[in-house]
């Protein structure tokens, strides 16, 4: 039966691989596609007609193994290919929402779901509050190539999306564990072993980086590197250092973030290689990733939706980001139409899928089912609201600054 759930995953992709460009055209991006794939796949698995989280308790090891690789290898490569000295209006809005958006974004989120429903405890409010803040381009990717759309606009939401769910990953992992410590199936000792998770995680990370860095800059020079294995070196390193920290003990997420922003390879034909293989890596594991998504989490959870997560869902993507986002651009010399863009393509994705499926390891999901249901719920209304509004709100915002202009 495995078997041929990888053949119907590869030939879905494959379809949609042959029909891509017409399908985009059409704003069917590849999230969405994948999505419908995994969940019709699951009807003749009889998956969809199991309890609730039945579907989920029986893969979870494989989703998550799965998970956690796809997750090492994309916060590497996001961290590895950015060229901080290049693009200084781009860096200035990523910084802008960073530092300023994203705390604001959670903060305002997790008052949101409190006020929203009092009986959901503060620290699983903030764990679903941090599952859906990061943002994911990848559903919005005619957002990234529509040159009409102005270079800082693209590149600052592209630097957000790519830096965000590193920034993100420590203070979920602590706040997982501090739950499960709550609950009882944690250490007592829970903020000893958080900040010496992602202290070993970081020290290790960053040091793999740098030696890794100098490596690959003095192969360079010496010229002993052939072309097609600079294709492999983000991939390989990225799993190397994940692997590595896991093992001594530390985080590999944190380690995997901070070995890519450590890296700092000095060639750019070799970080413009590892960054066009990144991208195609990247799709490869996002299709997957929905993929399994619909076949293994949506059915899991959808019998536990209900109205009140769909107000959190729909106002936590048209209200409560697009505020966020307005309020951390005050002073900013971009336009209201900018703004708007902005504050809209923050889409829900692979990094909320991947921290729910990493929390399930943590703590037994059966307790927070309606976490991961809400979790969803946004996810799958915004890989169709994103993926469908990508092309015309680009489309939009063009006309709107030429008519400006």
């Amino acid at each position: 039966m495995f078997e041929w759930v990888i053949i119907l995953f590869l030939g879905s992709g494959l379809v949609y691989g042959l029909q891509s460009r017409r399908l985009q055209r059409r704003n069917i991006s590849s999230p969405m596609m994948m999505l419908l794939a995994g969940l019709l796949v699951a009807l003749p698995l009889g998956i969809w007609h199991g309890a609730p989280l039945d579907a989920l308790s029986g893969s979870i090891h494989f989703a998550t193994a799965f998970a956690e690789m796809t997750l090492a290898i994309i916060l590497f490569l996001d961290a590895a290919v950015l060229d901080y000295r290049k693009e200084n209006p781009a860096r200035r809005i990523a910084t802008r929402l960073l530092l300023v958006g994203l705390p604001l974004t959670i903060g305002v989120t997790w008052a949101f779901i409190v006020g929203l429903d009092p009986t959901v405890g503060l620290v699983p409010a903030l764990i679903l509050a941090l599952i859906v803040s990061p943002t994911d381009a990848a559903l919005g990717r005619p957002v990234l190539e529509n040159k009409g759309v102005p270079e800082p606009v693209r590149q600052g939401i592209n630097i957000e999306s790519g830096l965000n769910d590193g920034l993100v990953l420590p203070v979920f992992t602590t706040a997982v564990m501090l739950e499960a410590d709550l609950l009882g199936n944690g250490g007592d000792g829970w903020i000893k072993d958080a900040i010496f998770e992602i202290s070993i995680g970081a020290g290790v990370g960053v040091l793999c980086g740098v030696v890794l860095g100098k490596a690959v800059n003095h192969a360079v020079i010496r010229d002993t590197i052939v072309d097609r294995f600079e294709r492999l070196l983000g991939v390989l390193a990225a799993l190397f250092i994940f692997l590595l920290t896991e093992e001594l003990g530390g985080n590999g997420f944190v380690a995997a973030f901070a070995g890519g922003l450590a890296l700092n390879i000095s060639s750019e034909k070799v970080r413009d290689t590892i960054e066009s293989f990144g991208e195609a890596e990247s799709e490869l594991l996002t299709m997957l990733t929905f993929f399994v998504f619909g076949l293994i989490i949506v059915p899991a959870v959808f019998d536990s939706w209900t109205w009140p997560m769909l107000v959190f869902s729909v106002t936590s993507l048209v209200l409560l980001r697009p505020i966020c986002v307005w309020v951390c651009m005050i002073g900013s010399p971009y336009s209201f139409g900018e703004k708007l863009y902005i504050g809209w393509f923050g889409p829900r994705g692979i990094a909320s899928v991947i921290y729910m499926l990493i929390m399930a390891t943590m703590i037994d999901p059966k307790e927070f089912e309606p976490l991961i249901a809400a979790g969803t719920m946004i996810i799958c209304i915004s890989i169709v609201a994103h993926g469908i509004s990508a092309a015309p709100a680009s489309q939009a915002l063009v006309r709107y600054l030429a008519k400006k202009s």
